[in-house]
């Protein structure tokens, strides 16, 4: 299969509020999507079979999701999960061998995160945002602030192995992301800029495009952040990175250990310190990738003290966007929360 020269990200607060399981299914569900200046709010509805909203959703669905609007995008009618996969982790050489009576791991948690995908059904109302952002179409004519579909408009063939895009049908929350310009292009060459010495785990791929789309949000101006820091994790229990990565402190052993010359104990895991090194070293080599093709300046880890367990990075210097994008590009995404 070929890869297309750009793939893409949602980064609107929609998506981010479905995909970290902010919500409520069957009932109205509404977010501040504006301003202080220019105060905003968006309502919407999830409708999940019982089986489905228990699952909930995660930041892999998330770049599954990304990977489905990839393809479309691009013009494909047909898709297969492998070609799912490939556009995740932006590598032609990656295969998942179907076999019914024994699936491989990888296969089944695609094939779940598709299924919960199609399963779901949305309904948006944007209208306060058409009126304050003058959204119109392209005869100029202001849109109506309602979309409404499957997070996914794709119907599966009776061997489970192909899905085929239904016609006329468009992702809901990507088309809403398209109105309020906020989706990220990426190019190829942030997505492969040379060969890692590790594979493209599934981790790996999360932990990438994380950091792709913290960088890109960093880089737009329209974006007011404070600081160029990317953490690893905080004080609560969904701050930083590694909870999207499905890492967190508590599901590791802890470990009593009595402070030299004092009473006092702490608390410990060596498991949990030996995951935020290994973390830690995968973002070091995806960061020096892009020191190397000019896309970053230059980095430094994130410590309390010298002996502290590494928190996360700080970016330092600007972020070279421009210099290694495609031309055919989508417009800047506006300002948005992440």
């Amino acid at each position: 299969m070929w890869l297309p020269e750009n793939t893409y990200i949602n980064i609107c607060k929609l998506a981010q509020e479905i995909f970290k399981n902010h919500y409520k299914t069957g009932c109205k569900n509404t977010i501040e999507v504006g301003s202080r200046h220019k105060p905003m709010t968006c309502t919407y509805i999830l409708d999940m079979p019982e089986e489905l909203a228990k699952k909930g959703f995660n930041y892999f669905d998330s770049v599954v999701h990304d990977a489905i609007y990839t393809l479309q995008r691009c013009g494909k009618e047909r898709i297969t999960l492998t070609d799912i996969l490939r556009i995740m982790a932006y590598d032609n050489s990656l295969r998942l061998y179907y076999q019914k009576e024994k699936p491989q791991k990888r296969e089944l948690r695609l094939r779940e995160s598709v299924e919960k995908l199609m399963g779901t059904g949305i309904a948006i109302e944007f209208k306060d945002e058409v009126r304050k952002r003058n959204l119109t179409d392209a005869e100029g004519k202001l849109l109506s602030g309602i979309l409404v579909g499957k997070m996914v408009p794709l119907e599966a063939d009776d061997d489970g192995k192909t899905f085929w895009f239904i016609d006329g049908k468009n992702l809901p929350v990507f088309q809403y992301a398209e109105y309020i310009r906020q989706i990220i292009s990426v190019p190829g060459a942030l997505m492969a800029p040379e060969k890692y010495p590790f594979s493209n785990t599934d981790e790996v791929i999360l932990l990438r495009r994380i950091l792709i789309q913290r960088l890109e949000v960093m880089a737009n101006e329209k974006n007011h952040l404070n600081g160029n820091k990317i953490r690893y994790y905080g004080a609560g229990k969904g701050d930083g990175i590694l909870p999207l990565l499905g890492i967190r402190k508590e599901n590791f052993a802890q470990e009593e250990v009595t402070l030299q010359g004092s009473s006092r104990v702490r608390y410990q895991s060596r498991g949990w310190k030996n995951k935020v090194h290994e973390i830690h070293k995968k973002v070091q080599l995806i960061l020096d990738a892009y020191k190397k093709m000019g896309y970053i300046e230059d980095y430094l880890p994130l410590r309390n003290g010298v002996r502290e367990l590494v928190r996360g990075v700080e970016i330092t210097g600007e972020i070279h966007r421009e210099s290694i994008r495609n031309e055919k590009k989508i417009p800047e995404s506006d300002e948005t929360d992440l």
